[in-house]
């Protein structure tokens, strides 16, 4: 039984293993982004709190106002576009025919790996080009503070395989 249908079926269990965020919103929209939407908030709001607070921001409460909203848009974009890698290594994987079990470890982890990293690499950089503007920061402030909410806001729980 190796004909058109059973590789769709194989391509959608993988991809919603791979991209459990994600199709996780699809699947419960509603009671899922009422708990993710606002946890990302908080920790976001926590992450900069304490990166401010490391680097003596003169005025952290301004700075929140003028950037935490940007901040968090660009975590849920950068999340996004490190399940889009996910996802075309997932099928670049499977035109290839490479046949390995990435459902579970380390497979899943190197699969992921790179989405990790991406989002991460792109919310510091987004982070330092847009976040912050107008905000009450010296120019050496900014890239440190991108620097933090990269590094610990990253997609970390992409890394956890998944067994469907």
């Amino acid at each position: 039984m190796n004909g058109p249908d059973t590789r769709r079926r194989r391509i959608t269990s993988r991809l919603y293993n791979m991209l459990f965020p994600v199709w996780l919103f699809y699947l419960f929209p509603t009671e899922v982004w009422l708990l993710i939407l606002p946890a990302n908030f908080v920790i976001d709001s926590l992450i900069l709190y304490l990166a401010m607070k490391r680097q003596n921001v003169t005025q952290p409460k301004e700075v929140w106002k003028r950037s935490i909203l940007r901040i968090w848009g660009i975590g849920f974009l950068c999340d996004l576009l490190g399940a889009g890698l996910i996802l075309a290594i997932e099928l670049l994987q499977d035109a290839l025919h490479l046949h390995w079990n990435t459902f579970l470890f380390p497979g899943a982890t190197l699969v992921a790996l790179p989405g990790v990293i991406l989002a991460a690499f792109l919310i510091y950089l987004l982070d330092r080009r847009f976040a912050f503007t107008n905000c009450p920061l010296d120019k050496s402030q900014i890239p440190k503070l991108s620097l933090a909410l990269s590094i610990f806001t990253a997609p970390y729980a992409m890394l956890i395989p998944l067994y469907g």
